[in-house]
C-alpha cells in the first residue's frame, strides 16, 4: 500500500491530499527517514508525525483491505511513543 494512501486509511489524516503535504513538507516520515507519497509501507514499519503539539510515533499492525471506521482504524496502529 502506498505511503500516502496509509496515512489516510489508518485515519492519521482527514483527507489523502493533507497526508500528502505531509509526507512532501516532511512532517510524515516512514521509519524515520522522509519518503514520496508513493513508497510502499509494510507491516512493522513505523510512521512518524510531527505536529504543533509534537511529535508521536505509531507502528503499523495491520493493513486494512477496505475502508474502515476511525476506532477500528487505530486498532491496526500501535502508539510508540508521543514527544
Amino acid at each position: 500500500m502506498r505511503f500516502d494512501v496509509a496515512l489516510h486509511v489508518l485515519r492519521l489524516y482527514k483527507s489523502r491530499s493533507q497526508a500528502v503535504a505531509a509526507i512532501e513538507d516532511r512532517r510524515a516520515l516512514l521509519n524515520g527517514r522522509p519518503v514520496k507519497p508513493s513508497h510502499a509501507v509494510r507491516l512493522g514499519d513505523w510512521i512518524t508525525m510531527s505536529r504543533p503539539g509534537g511529535a508521536s510515533t505509531v507502528e503499523i499492525l495491520e493493513l486494512p483491505s477496505r475502508s474502515l471506521s476511525r476506532s477500528q482504524a487505530r486498532g491496526l496502529v500501535r502508539a510508540v511513543r508521543a514527544c
